[in-house]
């Protein structure tokens, strides 16, 4: 397999292509909307102004939580919107249970994964990122990435946190299932010396103040393994991206519904989606 052979519908993809959990969560939704927004680069700006600013109140949130792990002064943050104010007293009042450790703020950790095919029981997964040399380089070259709210690498675990500012909770068994979870810990386990049952990843509800922690183990690890290559080779190796059959419920929800024919109008009454927030860049 080498890169001329691998062509999309629209636009080309490059040799080292990188893939986040928002990636990897749309490829299992609904082909046709992974190649709308990440083969294409489409966006429509104005399909749900109130999303857009519940996503920008996350991302402050967010930034208001680095600076307050740096030690910096969150007031005027804070104040410069109500919910802003009531998730930091919050999280003052009823904080997740936390590790001794060192602490790691918006941290970006990456993994190479090559998909050679004489091992077709594994990912193979790299942990550097220069490979040019390599013979096989060019049979599907992916750069894992993930960036973690706060992570704890402590003497003998490791944790990772994540701050959701979702109106409405979600379960236990969605956030276990979801590719950010998935992806987040397997990248930590393969990155570091921990065993796959020394770590846990919590999620802190900003609503609820209620915290959601999800402990890993070896059979997920190697679950999670197999999986990503099965996916990365599907994205890898696909020429056509199908639409999801007439009245599938994911389209109710989906900003290019009307692209697809799928409804005369895209929904403002959307759900608390996770695999719809794209990690947050400070």
């Amino acid at each position: 397999m080498v890169l001329q052979e691998r062509k999309s519908a629209m636009t080309a993809i490059s040799r080292i292509t990188a893939i986040s959990q928002g990636h990897l969560n749309i490829w299992e939704i609904c082909r046709r909307k992974y190649q709308y927004k990440f083969l294409e680069e489409l966006n429509l700006p104005d399909a749900d102004l109130q999303g857009k600013q519940n996503l920008l109140l996350g991302a402050n949130f967010h930034l208001l939580m680095q600076q307050k792990e740096m030690g910096l002064d969150v007031a005027e943050l804070a104040d410069s919107n109500p919910d802003l104010q009531t998730w930091l007293d919050a999280f003052e009042k009823h904080p997740p249970k936390m590790i001794t450790g060192d602490r790691l703020c918006e941290h970006r950790r990456t993994l190479e994964v090559s998909l050679s095919e004489d091992k077709p029981d594994t990912a193979n997964l790299q942990t550097s990122l220069h490979h040019i040399d390599n013979p096989d380089y060019g049979q599907g070259y992916f750069v894992l990435t993930a960036i973690y709210d706060l992570l704890i690498l402590g003497d003998r675990q490791g944790q990772i946190l994540d701050w959701k500012t979702h109106q409405v909770a979600i379960s236990k068994a969605k956030l276990q299932k979801n590719w950010q979870t998935r992806l987040y810990l397997y990248l930590l386990a393969k990155t570091t010396n921990y065993a796959p049952d020394q770590l846990s990843m919590t999620y802190w509800f900003a609503n609820t103040a209620k915290s959601v922690i999800i402990d890993y183990s070896q059979a997920e690890y190697i679950k999670t393994e197999r999986k990503l290559r099965q996916i990365l080779t599907e994205i890898w190796e696909t020429i056509d991206y199908p639409k999801l059959p007439s009245g599938s419920n994911d389209c109710k929800y989906c900003e290019f519904r009307d692209r697809c024919d799928r409804g005369e109008q895209f929904s403002r009454d959307l759900p608390s989606r996770i695999e719809d927030i794209p990690e947050v860049v400070i």
